[in-house]
């Protein structure tokens, strides 16, 4: 009695690893398709002056922007809508253990207002991470309240996934306290009640999950390939039977 017919093997159990396989792949394949933003140049470490990030001009005000998003340790995306009285030279959006330099007029990013979806460069596991800090740079109305820019502490140990559509929070302000330049020293003390205000230089970076997409694409095949040779096998077996 051949092997085939003592324990008979289905198709339909031989399709089983093989769509596995298949929709681990695709999901593999949809993470690592995450890629950097080109209108922006990614930068190791942190920056809280325009020197330090090699920008021209100071620290702009946030009194002279529109601007919805950038609240930190919240949001992932900054969308600019307006800035008044002076000439942006360029927008520093930090977060996790990198920041983006975005250059109005350069890499496709146009050279003003409005200014949509700008975000931190990806951590290192792949995700985009939650803005820490931002602030502009140029000529126009200097930050005058602090000399560096500030950030929110949190407790919070994880990062927020990757995300393909620039968040819209309900709020569009001139003068708002976020924790990042131009806000005032009164402001920030009556919307923060619970969570210390620190330099941004010391805030710290999310902490990565470590996650690639390279294991799950390897997985996917070797799932792929154990289903067509177990197809393949059931198909021999047959035929000599």
């Amino acid at each position: 009695m051949s092997l085939s017919r003592r324990f008979p093997v289905r198709p339909a159990l031989l399709a089983v690893p093989m769509a596995v396989g298949l929709l681990i792949g695709a999901a593999a394949t949809a993470h690592a398709t995450e890629a950097e933003d080109p209108r922006a140049s990614g930068h190791e470490g942190n920056a809280t002056t325009c020197a330090e990030a090699g920008l021209d001009g100071a620290v702009l005000s946030q009194e002279d922007l529109t601007f919805t998003g950038g609240t930190p340790n919240v949001d992932q995306y900054l969308s600019i809508t307006a800035a008044e009285g002076g000439t942006v030279t360029g927008i520093v959006v930090k977060g996790g253990p990198r920041y983006n330099v975005y250059q109005p007029g350069s890499n496709g990013l146009s050279g003003t207002p409005p200014w949509e979806g700008l975000r931190a460069p990806l951590n290192n596991g792949g995700n985009i991470p939650q803005i820490s800090h931002w602030y502009l740079c140029g000529t126009g109305t200097p930050d005058t309240t602090s000399s560096t820019p500030t950030t929110i502490e949190t407790t919070e140990t994880t990062e927020t996934t990757g995300s393909t559509n620039p968040s819209t929070p309900d709020r569009s302000t001139t003068s708002e306290a976020g924790g990042s330049p131009g806000t005032s020293a009164d402001a920030t003390t009556a919307s923060v009640t619970s969570a210390a205000v620190v330099p941004a230089g010391e805030d710290g970076d999310l902490a990565s999950t470590g996650f690639g997409g390279s294991g799950l694409i390897w997985l996917g095949a070797l799932l792929v390939l154990a289903g067509t040779a177990l197809l393949v096998l059931f198909r021999i077996r047959r035929g000599t039977t």
